[in-house]
């Protein structure tokens, strides 16, 4: 068993693992940070927007070793009949 740990980064928010996790293997610690990016980007807003989840896996040396990026890219095109501008507010 291994330890990994599960850097986040949401927006300009970080939050490193600093407890990290044992796994068996690298693939097992990949699932996991999809499974764990994918549960995030559920609690993204729904709001015309860009989102972005990024986790950062890193070994027991601290080592960068899978990045799993998330992205949600809404853009709403209409609203009744009218162009929308899908970068302002």
């Amino acid at each position: 068993m291994s330890r990994y740990y599960f850097d986040i980064c949401e927006g300009l928010g970080f939050r490193p693992d600093d407890a990290g996790e044992e796994f068996e293997d690298l693939d097992t610690a990949k699932s996991h940070a999809v499974h764990l990016a994918g549960e995030i980007a559920k609690d993204m807003p729904l709001a015309p927007s860009n989102h972005v989840v990024i986790v950062e896996v890193c070994n027991e040396h601290r080592e960068r070793v899978i990045t799993v990026t998330v992205a949600l890219w809404i853009e709403r095109t209409q609203i009744e009949g009218q162009s929308v501008n899908p970068w302002g507010a």
